[in-house]
């Protein structure tokens, strides 16, 4: 008995994403709704959330893109880095602790020296390791002196991210904790 097979995208193959970005600008991006049926189902968060990962997915394409032009790449992962580097943040040289994952602030990542958008390469020597919000802070705010990078991320620490009522927190036992063992360094 012969079963029919699904019908299947243009492509021929089954599509993983329900949309894609097909144009536009930060805060103006056009989509491409890549299977109906499945996007009649989902709700208005669901939405929202599938347009975020195709943002995601297009400005990761346009930075690995980046980085093959800019040169040679080299494989290492944040553990060589830490190890190479003494498990020292490159931007505020406070200590950099193994235990912490995204999207603890103080999670170890490994930060540009010279900008991949920049033309840096994508090799040891121009790699460092960094917290993860010392990266991204400097990043989008600009390099500070190290005292102010560590008072930053301990505020960070102590009353999280940005937004309505965010100095209204109480910071817990460990956030005071770790916030003054920070400051310290």
């Amino acid at each position: 008995m012969h079963q029919e097979s699904p019908a299947l995208p243009s492509e021929g193959r089954p599509s993983r994403h329900v949309v894609e970005v097909t144009g536009g600008s930060p805060g103006q991006w056009t989509f491409d709704v890549l299977d109906q049926d499945r996007w009649s189902r989902l709700t208005e968060e669901e939405r929202k959330a599938a347009r975020h990962r195709a943002v995601k997915r297009r400005q990761n394409r346009r930075r690995s893109r980046r980085m093959r032009d800019n040169g040679p790449r080299d494989r290492y992962t944040p553990e060589q880095i830490g190890d190479r580097d003494a498990w020292r943040c490159v931007i505020c040289h406070g200590a950099v602790k193994r235990e912490y994952r995204a999207p603890h602030p103080c999670t170890a990542s490994v930060h540009h020296l010279v900008e991949v958008a920049a033309g840096g390469t994508d090799t040891l020597d121009n790699v460092a390791l960094a917290h993860l919000f010392c990266n991204s802070d400097a990043s989008a705010w600009g390099q500070k002196p190290p005292a102010e990078a560590r008072r930053r991320l301990a505020d960070r620490v102590l009353h999280g991210a940005h937004g309505p009522g965010r100095r209204d927190r109480t910071p817990d036992a460990t956030a005071v904790t770790l916030a003054a063992e920070i400051m310290s360094a």
